[in-house]
Order: structure tokens, then C-alpha cells, then sequence
């Protein structure tokens, strides 16, 4: 049986997930029925075993003092063996009612996924760095309002879009007005439970975003959401967290600030994860932001454009913004004007796109929908399913699935596009037949 584990120990390390590396100190792994444990790694692991029949998993456990709170990960066990079972980190999610969002079990992401390759982000100066301590530039797509574009919001979608398009960031922009979350609350966070979870089995990066132009109104409501939200998914790498999607002509200082202070300090009861914060002027003003910043650690600032209205003078707010020392993070950009619909502009919006691979800020484009205007990628009628051939897209959406396509993890040679590690090996071939050619 040694020998077994010490095989799963290498082949779990050899996969590049973390193995859970010791058990509970209770006889047999864990105690009855519950067959797992939560535990935490601030300074050494620490167990707490589930209890028996439990409905409840890591995310609403406490464990013991100090590491009380910053879970790792959840392991199951055979008692009869006391062996781990699964490679961390994995998780089970709270269930409050029968409209919430139901129990989640996660195990380790896909090998070569986003997630497996960067694990937790973090904020560190103006880049955001993965768990390898390297700059990491997300790229992905964004849904439309949760209200409006709801027939996209599946795992079928999510999983093609991460399949055919290449996406490693998906937001979930939650509608929060006119229908959306203050009027039905639960349906909207089914939805967004759907999408959540299935971003997480596929390995990219989520955004969870209260999708409102006057978030100021909804504190409570916004407080509620996100410390609902933190608690469930706080816990898993790949989920970040937006605050305000874009305020209005509102003062920074005196307003947005104190906001996003109150939710941050909300998600940070739960979660350690990146929370990304909108700026005055529908996320523009990022230049105003920088010269107040949020106390905390691991913030970004919301920038959005628009290619057909906005310009140069737009990348120059962020490039003072980054002068400052701020992060900027892109979760919505289109290819046409700020309305979302109007005529497009692919050579101002490689202008952006070259600008935040200069400074390798991550973005999500607006938005996978149907609805008849210029920066929908979808055209009328679209499956909800995925599968989308070329005519199933816009202009807009041909566009940016090409760019994704193009840009994921990747490098170009001669106008060919392969793996970044292939790209290394290759290049290593290359210098040994040089050298072969000079023996």
C-alpha cells in the first residue's frame, strides 16, 4: 500500500497539482461517513473533518486556530487505508436553500488549463502574477446581461468557448436592474451558478460581476451578493470577483471609495481572491482611482473601451493610472462604439489590444449574445448551444475569436501558431542542428 501511495504522491506532482500531503489525526482518516476533510496551509496543514451527513463543506467549516479560515483544499478519504484520495485544491460548496446554489464538488483543474498552469493570481505592483511568479495576461470573453442574454449562459457555451475560441477568462456579468438580480434574485444566481461552476470544471478564470450602473443604491444588496459568493467560491483559484461593473459621472473619493472599501471588506471575511473595482465615467476614469487607491491588497481597476469612440486619450488616463501604480484589469472592451452598436474599428482596437499586451493587462470582450448590434459576437439566432460555425458570427465576433485564437498562450512563427512550450523545444532543436552544422 506504501508503494501505492508514494506512485499517486509522484503522479500528482508530476501533473503539477498540489497533493494533499497528510491526513487527520482522527483513527482511520476521518470518523464515520463523512469520508473528507478541509484543511489549511497559512503555516502547516491543519485538518478538520466534515461532519457526519453534513450538508455543508469548506466553505462554511471553521478550522482550528491560527489557520482558521484560509482553505487550501478538501480531500476525500478510505478509511480502511487512510489514504488521500484527490489532488487539491477541491471543494464543496454550501447549500442555503433549494433555489441556492447547490453543493460543488471540485477536483484539480484540467492538466494544461489556465488554472493548472497560473493557480491563484495575485495583484503584486501593476501586473498580476501567477502562483510561478510571472506576469499573466488573461483573455477572454464576456456575457451579456444576465436578464437579456440568459440562453448563453450553459456549460455548453462556456465549454466551446474555451475549446473553439481559446478563451482562459470568462466574465459573468450578472444583470442587477431592470429584471435582474433585486427583482429575482435566485434565477439570477442560478445562472450564475451554472456558469461559475462550469468555468471551474473546465479550468479558466471566472469573473463574478454585479452588473449596475448604480451600485451606490444597492449596498446591501451588493454586500449580501458577494458575501454569499465569497463563502461558496472564495475558496477556488480561478474565481475573481467585480464590485461595481460602471458607475456613473460619480466622485471617486467621496463615493465609489467608501463602496468598494465596504464590499471589499465583505469578500475578504471569505476570500483572499483578486477583486476588481469600476472607476467614475462608465470605468474610465482609472486616472482619478489611481490617485486615491483602495486600501488592501490584491485590487485591480476596472477599464473599459469601446475602439470607435475611444482613443488615445483613453490610454493615456491608464498609462498615468499605471504611473501611479495602479493595476488595470479590461473586464469589457468592443470593437464599436460606447452604445454597443454603431460601426467598428479593428485598427483601433489592435492599437488597445497592443497597448494591454504592452503592459500585460488582461480583458474580456463584450459579449457573447445575439442581439442585433455591432459588438454582439453572435448573429441573430445562434445556437445556445455552441458549436457556432463562421456564419453563426458577426464581423465583431469573427474578429475577436480569431485574436483569442490567436494570442492564447501562444507564440507566432511565420505566421504560424503554436504552444508557447512547443515554441521552446523547437527553438531548442533548432540551435542543436545549428551547432550540428558547425561540428
Amino acid at each position: 500500500m506504501a508503494a501505492v501511495l508514494l506512485a499517486l504522491f509522484w503522479a500528482a506532482q508530476a501533473s503539477g497539482s498540489r497533493f494533499c500531503s497528510e491526513l487527520p489525526s482522527s483513527p482511520g482518516g476521518c470518523p464515520g461517513t463523512s469520508g473528507g476533510a478541509c484543511y489549511s496551509s497559512n503555516t502547516e496543514v491543519v485538518w478538520a473533518c466534515l461532519p457526519e451527513g453534513a450538508d455543508i463543506g469548506c466553505a462554511s467549516m471553521k478550522l482550528p486556530l491560527p489557520e482558521e479560515g484560509n482553505y487550501q483544499g478538501f480531500c476525500t478519504f478510505d478509511a480502511a487505508v487512510k489514504s488521500s484520495g484527490t489532488a487539491a485544491p477541491n471543494s464543496t460548496a454550501a447549500v442555503n436553500s433549494a433555489n441556492s446554489p447547490t453543493a460543488f464538488n471540485f477536483s484539480a483543474p484540467p492538466p494544461d488549463s489556465p488554472v493548472a498552469e497560473h493557480g491563484r493570481l495575485t495583484v503584486v505592483g501593476t501586473k498580476l502574477l501567477g502562483e510561478h511568479g510571472d506576469p499573466v495576461q488573461l483573455r477572454g470573453m464576456s456575457l451579456f446581461w444576465s436578464q437579456w442574454g440568459q440562453a448563453y449562459w450553459n456549460e455548453d457555451v462556456v465549454d466551446w468557448l474555451r475549446t473553439d475560441w481559446k478563451i482562459s477568462l470568462l466574465r459573468a456579468a450578472m444583470g442587477v436592474e431592470s429584471g435582474g438580480y433585486l427583482e429575482n434574485s435566485e434565477e439570477e444566481k442560478r445562472k450564475l451558478v451554472q456558469v461559475v461552476e462550469a468555468a471551474t470544471r473546465k479550468g479558466i478564470y471566472v469573473i463574478i460581476d454585479w452588473h449596475d450602473h448604480a451600485a451606490l443604491d444597492h449596498r446591501e444588496e451588493a454586500k449580501a451578493f458577494f458575501a454569499e459568493m465569497a463563502q461558496i467560491y472564495g475558496h477556488l483559484p480561478n474565481v475573481l470577483f467585480e464590485t461595481f461593473n460602471e458607475p456613473l459621472q460619480v466622485d471617486w473619493s467621496q463615493h465609489l471609495k467608501p463602496y468598494h472599501q465596504e464590499i471589499l471588506a465583505t469578500i475578504r471575511q471569505y476570500s483572499n481572491n483578486l477583486v476588481i473595482c469600476g472607476t467614475p465615467t462608465w470605468s474610465q476614469d482609472v486616472d482619478r482611482a489611481s490617485e486615491d487607491q483602495l486600501e488592501g491588497e490584491n485590487i485591480a481597476y476596472t477599464l473599459h473601451f469601446y475602439a470607435s469612440t475611444h482613443k488615445g486619450y483613453l490610454r493615456e488616463k491608464a498609462s498615468t493610472a499605471l504611473q501611479n501604480g495602479a493595476a488595470l484589469f479590461v473586464t469589457e472592451w468592443g470593437t464599436c462604439e460606447a452604445s454597443g452598436d454603431g460601426s467598428l474599428d479593428f485598427v483601433e482596437t489592435q492599437a488597445w489590444l497592443d497597448f494591454l499586451d504592452e503592459h500585460h493587462i488582461s480583458d474580456a470582450a463584450w459579449a457573447v449574445n445575439d442581439k442585433a448590434e455591432a459588438c454582439s459576437a453572435l448573429m441573430p439566432g445562434a445556437s445556445s448551444m455552441g458549436n457556432w460555425a463562421d456564419a453563426d458570427l458577426t464581423e465583431s465576433g469573427r474578429w475577436v475569436r480569431n485574436s483569442l485564437r490567436e494570442d492564447e498562450g501562444s507564440r507566432r512563427l511565420g505566421g504560424i501558431t503554436i504552444s508557447g512550450a512547443f515554441c521552446q523545444k523547437l527553438w531548442l532543436v533548432a540551435v542543436m542542428i545549428v551547432a550540428a552544422a558547425f561540428l
